[in-house]
């Protein structure tokens, strides 16, 4: 080696830790004299162009840094330097948005790679292949590299590249991941990534993590741990002088502020100055201007200024190929809601017809679902009920598939909560067109479905659970005990979801599940405006009957007094309100069909809706629904669907604690014995030890004061001080039959996308079929009768739903109008049918 080279080599070492410590100007200051020498050997000399090269482009001058990559790769020599340097020239095309330069550079490094036997430079030109793909669309291709660069790295030798080259393949695995919105998947791949960089102390791939990571919570909702990744993405990128980065950071920092637009007098500023920040960062990037551009005639749009929204529009900067697709989708969007707010919907139509044309929806279902929302919304307002229909389920459809497949139960919630309108629109739309099917499909999305799971497949709670629960007993009566209970629902929820399957709600499996001759009732609100009601009819012959009607508001208030749980609301006479919620709630072909005599079976999927009002009260005309129908409630119909697919069991023998300082015990405990003469009656301490291994036994039967507590601190008070909670049940094995009959055991409200958790759910994770419970504040003396009647019912063979039903028939027959707190404050909760 000569010595102008070794004097190069040392200029370059010198270049090389100042670039470590990113100090890039002192770098190039450094290598540009040597950069334009041409007595440097074809090693040194391609070395020094290739570091001067990438500053070069750091230091936003690519046509110059294009031109070294090349003069490297015209040397011919050496060879490892030259796939270097196709790689670097594949990195630059690809920022500059030249995606098919950068893939036929990166196609070139691998084959001079793979001649050298360089597995570690075919993994590096793989994992750039990968961005391409990504960048241009190509999903599946994107896929198929990251399998292909997952087996070349097991050939690449031990190093720190090697651990860097894996963080890529998680970084690059979680963005495709999020692609097919496999959200958990994502956030595993991004958190291994981000530790394997942090390992290697490579700064530039935290933040690239951080960035997708904001991605990902952007897309499932949670926009305050989007805002937080981002922005230490930007900080991030400017330190390191990466301004390409920063303003990707920058221009979904705008983004996120967007949706604050008009409502929050902040929003609008704050995002027009990222995005201008992203412009001057990007310095012409056209990916990164085409979405700038965008998203400033969105801004444009909502602050009033539909001229100039216009022409912003009209000079995109379109990209080619597949990203063309969907700048030119993005766009369309945009003129519809021009059109729109101008009042000329039929041009918003036609707009939005046009954005979904060149999307595919299973690469692109966000942007799919968003286009197919807008123009259901515009149809329905034009009347176009059965085009808005298929729009609107379309919408949900892509939405639900993504939400379901979320293990997170604050994920699950939050990515409802942010695309709830879409479920909305779609059962407004499904009952506009009487589609029962459709509504069907969304009444049951996000209901129950992780319980429903759970209980279909059988499965038990782990022990870390289990240990959970017990702390939560030690800890009874301390300050900790708020934060234990909300730590055990987070974790009982993440474990329900783990039971969760791809296949929604299925309607042939819930009309084989109704009893014979038997119907469902499904009733719900809108959250966002609950005096909107769905109902749906499922009959015996399979075909659903949608409608949606308006609560009057008299309905509306007193229902919402029985929500607050008012004391004493249940022991004061409701006819009246009691008919006029009947005619408000049921169908008029089932109402027709219940007064004709038929006395159906009935499952009363209570919603968000009745969960804490007497379903048995409930009157059709002058009738109470007991008199009508056999009843049996669940919170959600997909909850009775799995309880129903479990064999009933043939247990043998009670198990019985009466609490002596309830009233009406000592009346009701003979009338138990009589009808079980086997029933072992245990002592308060020995309760939970019953409890716990209960499954062979025919019924439990816990005699005792409720509570009004909700969740898995509902309890079930054994003594003044000594509450079993539901989070206790959770972990016992329990009978087919639980009897719960005490003031709120059987009260819950079903919110959507949160597991309805409490008394008699909690039963029913645990091995019950059904449970008995009161869902009002009861009449403690009136129930010992009625329950001393339904014992010996029970005992004599009757189903339970039966059994309850005629005696509360029996006691009705001699006293016309009672209030509900008397006879009807007892119901079945689950399948009380065998």
């Amino acid at each position: 080696m000569s010595s102008v080279d070794d004097e190069a080599l040392a200029i370059w070492r010198t270049a090389a830790a100042h670039v470590d410590r990113h100090e890039l100007a002192t770098a190039e200051r450094l290598l540009t004299p040597y950069a334009s020498r041409d007595d440097l050997s074809p090693a040194v000399g391609g070395r020094i162009l290739l570091e001067w090269a990438w500053l070069r482009a750091a230091g936003g001058r690519p046509d110059e840094a294009a031109a070294a990559y090349q003069r490297v790769i015209a040397l011919g020599e050496p060879a490892d330097l030259v796939s270097e340097a196709l790689l670097e020239a594949g990195i630059l095309a690809r920022n500059r948005g030249r995606l098919a330069e950068a893939d036929r550079f990166l196609t070139a490094a691998a084959t001079v790679a793979t001649t050298q036997r360089d597995w570690l430079r075919v993994g590096q030109t793989l994992a750039q292949r990968v961005v391409v793909a990504h960048l241009g669309y190509r999903f599946l291709d994107g896929r198929e590299l990251l399998t292909e660069l997952a087996g070349v790295l097991n050939r690449c030798p031990p190093s720190d590249r090697t651990d860097q080259l894996r963080a890529d393949l998680c970084h690059q695995g979680a963005v495709s991941a999020r692609i097919s919105r496999d959200f958990d998947r994502a956030r595993e791949l991004l958190a291994e990534a981000r530790e394997r960089y942090s390992a290697l102390g490579r700064r530039i791939g935290v933040a690239n993590a951080d960035r997708e990571l904001g991605a990902v919570l952007d897309q499932i909702g949670d926009e305050e741990g989007a805002r937080r990744a981002y922005g230490g993405a930007f900080v991030a990128y400017l330190r390191a002088g990466r301004a390409l980065g920063a303003a990707h950071a920058a221009r979904r920092l705008g983004q996120l502020r967007l949706l604050a637009v008009p409502e929050d007098p902040a929003a609008a500023p704050y995002a027009r100055r990222r995005f201008h920040q992203a412009l001057r960062l990007g310095d012409g990037e056209p990916g990164n201007r085409m979405l700038c551009e965008l998203f400033l005639a969105r801004l444009d749009r909502l602050t009033g200024d539909l001229g100039a929204a216009e022409t912003r529009l009209a000079g995109l900067p379109y990209g080619t190929g597949p990203q063309a697709a969907r700048d030119l989708s993005q766009a369309a969007v945009e003129w519809a809601m021009i059109a729109r707010d101008r009042g000329d919907r039929a041009t918003a139509v036609e707009m939005l017809g046009q954005a979904l044309r060149p999307l595919d929806e299973d690469a692109d279902p966000s942007a799919a679902s968003i286009a197919h929302y807008q123009l259901a919304y515009q149809l329905i307002l034009d009347e176009r009920v059965d085009e808005a229909r298929d729009h609107a389920v379309a919408a949900f459809q892509l939405a639900e598939r993504a939400g379901r497949r979320l293990s997170s139960p604050a994920d699950r919630e939050t990515f409802y909560r942010d695309q709830r309108q879409a479920y909305i629109l779609a059962m407004h739309c499904a009952a506009r067109a009487g589609d029962g099917m459709s509504a069907f499909a969304v009444a049951t999305a996000a209901r129950a479905e992780a319980m429903s799971a759970f209980v279909r497949g059988g499965t038990r709670f782990s022990t870390e659970l289990r240990d959970l629960v017990d702390t939560i007993a030690l800890a009874r009566g301390t300050a900790r005990l708020p934060e234990l209970y909300r730590r055990l629902e987070r974790l009982t929820t993440v474990e329900l979801r783990r039971a969760v399957t791809p296949e929604p709600a299925n309607l042939a499996d819930t009309v084989a599940a109704l009893p014979p001759g038997g119907h469902a009732l499904l009733l719900d609100v809108l959250e966002d405006e609950n005096t909107i009601c769905n109902r749906i009819w499922l009959p015996p012959d399979g075909t659903p009957q949608v409608d949606e009607v308006e609560l009057p508001d008299p309905v509306r208030r007193w229902l919402d007094r029985y929500h607050a749980g008012e004391p004493g609301l249940a022991a004061v006479p409701q006819d009246d309100e009691l008919a006029a919620l009947g005619a408000a709630i049921i169908p008029p072909g089932l109402a027709e069909l219940l007064a004709s005599g038929a006395e159906p079976p009935l499952v009363v999927s209570t919603g968000g809706l009745l969960g804490p009002v007497p379903v048995a009260a409930i009157r059709i005309g002058s009738r109470y629904l007991a008199e009508l129908a056999r009843i049996a409630i669940v919170p959600a119909i997909t909850l009775w669907t799995s309880i129903r697919s479990r064999p009933p069991r043939s247990g043998s023998g009670v198990i019985a604690y009466l609490d002596p300082a309830l009233p009406g015990t000592q009346r009701e405990k003979p009338l138990l014995v009589q009808a079980f003469p086997e029933a072992v009656l245990v002592p308060r301490e020995r309760v939970r030890t019953a409890l716990a291994d209960a499954g062979d036994q025919a019924l439990v039967v816990l005699s005792v004061h409720g509570t009004e507590a909700r969740g898995l601190g509902q309890a079930l008070m054994l003594a003044e001080d000594d509450p079993l909670t539901a989070a206790e049940l959770l972990t016992g094995r329990l009978p087919d039959g639980v009897l719960m009959p005490a003031c709120w055991a059987g009260r819950i409200d079903l919110r959507t996308a949160v597991e309805p958790l409490g008394l008699p759910t909690a039963a029913l994770l645990a091995g019950a079929r059904w449970v008995l419970a009161g869902t009002i504040d009861i009449a403690g003396t009136t129930t010992a009768s009625l329950l001393g009647a339904f014992y010996q019912r029970l005992a004599a063979g009757e189903p339970p739903v039966d059994a309850l039903r005629e005696v509360q028939l029996g006691y009705l027959s001699r006293r016309k109008t009672m209030p509900p707190h008397t006879w009807a404050g007892l119901s079945i909760v689950g399948d009380g049918f065998r």
